[in-house]
């Protein structure tokens, strides 16, 4: 465990940042890699599939993900303030309430996926397949999110480099199973786009195992054989009162996001083939603001419990400095070279040329995210998360979907006004976080309050 509230700020972030980056990285590359196999070794055809599959997903997940963010919100203040009760009270609780969840929601998903792929007008060429790939990536939810709990009380807990370590070892099974299970190998029959969801479950399952095992070797508070699993109402209500607000938030963005793919497929396959692309990319260029954003949630969760509040300010300062040179690298990587990028993923030319429109616009949205995801991560520290919600109901819903409506249906400019909706909503975001951050209000949220206990229940790694 590591102890943010005293030494270098520097330091502490890029140290606690670069492990996390990579984790992030490697889990974008995880994605992209499956991708990309679905893309040169079955078609563009079955990438759509699996591209319109992916909004609708993460809708599903959005409640999971305020959980684990709660969680490490929790376990840092905790940690920060010295107090070892709360955080064991803590991990019992929030472990049970996720497992509850992922089971409820695998169950929705399962039963209700031929409505849901029809919400993004599927095209009929696709439908079989994306059904395939969704139930069965939907039916691995728990072991996915349980090893998303591990890594989230890790990082509460100060620990970045343990989740990459992990990883690591899940995506070198992932990369190896997944091409093997799609054409067939040996004794291993060809799947298809059945084997690329089969594949990922598979190494999600081994990996919670492993990483069960590997954990309590450095952590012994996370060996659930000695958890009292007696509930607690108030630890309940504190991981809702942040976890509620942060799931919803994620359901209006991936609500969004199903909108905007229902747009896409309007306009055909090969359409939905480019954005799915897009979105990998993106995926894999946000990555860096994304894990910077994590790492200021704890930090500041720590500092704030023990209400250290200038360094605080400096954090804020030093993340969005690092996010944004970060996201420079990405840009100029994906603006300068778009369809060599792209031609990773398919060689079909018709969709190679609109993922190069794609990315001339929505590129510009990585510097602003940058700044968004620091900011967000500093408020989110202090367990305020009820702004999010508010702000992504402006953004996604009162900007982004209605003007991307309104610029495909009443103006010449078709996919193309897509592309400007997202832009014009992703700054509009910026603003208002902007605005919430200078406001100071967040100061007042902080939910654990500095009670020290003995030094020696801190332990450094």
């Amino acid at each position: 465990m590591r102890d943010f509230t005293q030494g270098s700020v520097i330091k502490q972030l890029v140290h606690f940042s670069v492990p996390m980056l990579l984790t992030n990285l490697l889990q974008a590359m995880y994605e992209i890699v499956d991708a990309m196999w679905v893309g040169k070794l079955i078609g563009h055809k079955a990438f759509a599939a699996v591209s319109v599959t992916m909004p609708i997903f993460f809708l599903l997940l959005s409640a999971m993900i305020g959980l684990t963010i709660a969680t490490t919100i929790l376990a840092g203040q905790a940690f920060g303030s010295k107090n070892m009760k709360l955080l064991s009270k803590v991990l019992t609780n929030s472990f049970l309430g996720t497992g509850l969840i992922c089971v409820v929601i695998s169950a929705i998903g399962i039963i209700f996926s031929e409505n849901l792929l029809t919400l993004v007008n599927t095209p009929p060429e696709i439908r079989k397949d994306a059904h395939t790939f969704f139930v069965i990536m939907v039916a691995g939810i728990v072991p996915m999110f349980g090893y998303n709990w591990f890594s989230g009380v890790l990082r509460g807990l100060g620990d970045a480099k343990t989740p990459l370590y992990l990883l690591i070892v899940s995506s070198v099974i992932n990369i190896t199973l997944v091409p093997v299970l799609i054409k067939g190998v040996g004794p291993f029959p060809a799947l298809g786009i059945t084997g690329a969801a089969l594949g990922t479950i598979i190494s999600s399952i081994i990996m919670l195992f492993v990483a069960y095992f590997f954990v309590l070797r450095k952590h012994p508070l996370l060996n659930i054989r000695k958890w009292d699993f007696a509930l607690d109402k108030e630890i309940w209500r504190k991981i809702f009162i942040i976890g509620i607000p942060v799931s919803l938030q994620m359901i209006v963005v991936s609500l969004s996001g199903t909108l905007i793919m229902s747009l896409v497929n309007t306009f055909g396959v090969q359409m939905t083939a480019a954005y799915g692309i897009g979105m990998q990319l993106d995926q894999l260029a946000f990555m860096p603001a994304m894990a910077i954003g994590m790492s200021v949630s704890s930090m500041v969760a720590q500092n704030l419990g023990a209400k250290k509040y200038d360094r605080v300010r400096e954090i804020t300062k030093l993340s969005i400095l690092l996010s944004l040179a970060m996201s420079l690298v990405f840009f100029i990587i994906f603006y300068t070279f778009p369809i060599q990028v792209a031609s990773f993923f398919t060689k079909e030319n018709s969709v190679l040329v609109l993922t190069k429109e794609y990315i001339r616009i929505v590129s510009f949205t990585y510097f602003i995210f940058s700044v968004m995801f620091a900011l967000q991560g500093v408020v989110r520290g202090a367990g305020d998360t009820m702004y999010m919600l508010i702000f992504g109901l402006i953004g996604f819903v009162g900007v982004r979907y209605p003007l991307a409506y309104a610029l495909t249906k009443f103006t010449t400019m078709r996919e193309y006004g897509i592309w400007v909706a997202i832009l014009i909503s992703t700054f509009v975001g910026l603003v208002l976080n902007y605005w919430y951050y200078r406001s100071g209000r967040w100061r007042t949220k902080v939910i654990v309050t500095h009670n020290p206990m003995p030094e020696t229940a801190v332990v450094e790694d």
